[in-house]
């Protein structure tokens, strides 16, 4: 009896052991996969880590650092997209449905790097007002050139804007759209729209609210984080603390 306990408790240890190094891995290849589908993009690098490991299978997956290049933010492609995570909690099949989601944290932060071409992209197939838009971004504001149709006939258009957050929501609010030589060789100050909403980041199906959108030399920098004591909008996971109550 004493000999098959040892044997059983040895092979209870080995299986114990395996578990704790095939589990991570097993774990940051189901999300790998399942971050790709979110986000539309084929790279994507994961690492996933918690002990014991097989807390993992129960969708507590502790700590989480992944990266995605062309990721899709809805319709708007971003160059790269960083994801840290604390404590966190995903539903108990996340790795067997490959359906990404994040039902609570302690620390959670996403970081999106947002190109000039990226954005160009998305106006030109978005805003069907304007077409074969050239983007320029500085540290203070947001340039685009483009084509337009004014009463049938094409005209060139210059835009000038600033990234804004509201409702949680990226928005580019427009702060000049000129027309060009368009009636008798004269510019034209149009008033086609005053903003564009990029991107609801209450549609991410994890809780975090964006911070900041940093202007930068070609790019912007989009900062979003788990904010404790916050509720979220429509179709997100809420956590409860013990009185139930949203955390």
């Amino acid at each position: 009896m004493k000999k098959f306990l040892m044997i059983a408790g040895l092979l209870f240890l080995l299986l114990a052991g395996l578990s704790e190094a095939a589990l991570p891995r097993i774990a940051s290849g189901a999300l790998d996969m399942a971050l790709c589908d979110a986000l539309k993009t084929d790279t994507v690098e994961v690492n996933a880590r918690t002990f014991p490991a097989c807390m993992m299978l129960f969708g507590r997956v502790g700590n989480i650092d992944a990266e995605a290049a062309g990721g899709m933010l809805g319709n708007l492609r971003a160059d790269k997209l960083t994801l840290h995570g604390e404590g966190v909690m995903m539903p108990p099949d996340v790795l067997i449905n490959r359906n990404f989601a994040v039902t609570g944290a302690d620390v959670l932060t996403l970081t999106g790097v947002v190109t000039a071409d990226d954005l160009a992209d998305f106006l030109n197939r978005e805003i069907k007002e304007i077409e074969d838009a050239k983007v320029t971004i500085t540290k203070e504001q947001v340039l685009a050139d483009a084509t337009t149709k004014i009463m049938g006939r094409n005209a060139d258009v210059h835009i000038e804007g600033v990234f804004f957050i509201e409702d949680n929501t990226i928005c580019l609010r427009l702060t000049n759209v000129k027309v060009k030589k368009v009636f008798f060789g004269r510019d034209l100050t149009a008033n086609f729209f005053n903003r564009i909403d990029i991107y609801d980041f209450n549609q991410l199906n994890m809780p975090v609210e964006l911070d900041e959108a940093v202007h930068g030399d070609g790019e912007v920098l989009l900062k979003a984080s788990r904010h404790p004591g916050k509720t979220y909008g429509d179709g997100r996971k809420h956590e409860t603390n013990k009185t139930g109550d949203k955390a």
